[in-house]
């Protein structure tokens, strides 16, 4: 069987609310101190991008360009890598992330704005790409739109199940997704707190969580080798 054959692996629930941290402070990090434009919310930056073509305003649509090329760049990237590396490739991904961030935390505040947004948003790409499903459920860690849907939806066959099982299993998964969901708003949270006090330095803070997600995963594998 081929890499891109192989199911998505799932990561536990608290890997998954510290990516979606992760995500969340990159958004509103990226966004406050360089350029209003989004690290992950390519549905944003869309809309952005729309908004300053109508306005004619050529500059702020390039900034808007140059996330939305890197993203693209980073998922084709990723599944490079995942087809010539397999599961291992999130290892790889995590580790490249972590030293693109900590790299970019040294940056001068000088540094082009476009290079530095395009760099973030090829590692989130790799991100979003990379880590999809946490248990039986397929989630995002850099945008919430699906996970509150998902959500709702697990909310409301809970209630319409007449089966306990059936029950207890959609508001586990409601459950999953409100903290992924609620740790992304803390990530926003601590990312807009932090971006006009620490500048990139703030991305220091995403380092220890994705160590931390680092973690988690090896010793889910020792767990699951042995």
């Amino acid at each position: 069987m081929s890499p891109t054959a192989q199911p998505e692996p799932a990561e536990p629930l608290a890997a998954a609310m510290l990516l979606a941290a992760t995500g969340g402070l990159l958004d509103a990090f990226v966004y406050l101190n360089h350029g209003h434009v989004f690290a992950n919310a390519m549905t944003g930056n869309v809309v952005l991008l729309g908004i300053s073509v109508l306005d004619r305003d050529p500059s702020q649509a390039v900034r808007h360009i140059a996330p939305l090329g890197a993203f693209f760049c980073g998922v084709l990237t990723s599944r490079l890598v995942r087809d010539r590396l397999g599961h291992s490739a999130r290892f790889y991904g995590l580790l490249l992330e972590i030293t693109v961030l900590l790299f970019a935390s040294l940056l001068p505040g000088g540094f082009p704005e476009m290079a530095y947004t395009g760099l973030i948003a090829f590692v989130a790409s790799y991100q979003i790409t990379s880590f999809r499903r946490v248990g039986g459920l397929s989630y995002s860690s850099t945008f919430v739109t699906g996970n509150l849907r998902d959500m709702a939806v697990g909310l409301y066959d809970a209630s319409a199940s007449r089966d306990r099982e059936t029950r207890k299993l959609n508001l586990r998964n409601a459950r999953s997704l409100g903290l992924i969901c609620l740790c992304f708003l803390i990530g926003v949270s601590a990312g807009a707190f932090s971006a006009p006090r620490l500048g990139n330095h703030t991305l220091w803070i995403a380092e220890p969580l994705l160590i931390a997600v680092l973690l988690l995963l090896y010793a889910r594998t020792k767990r699951q080798s042995s």
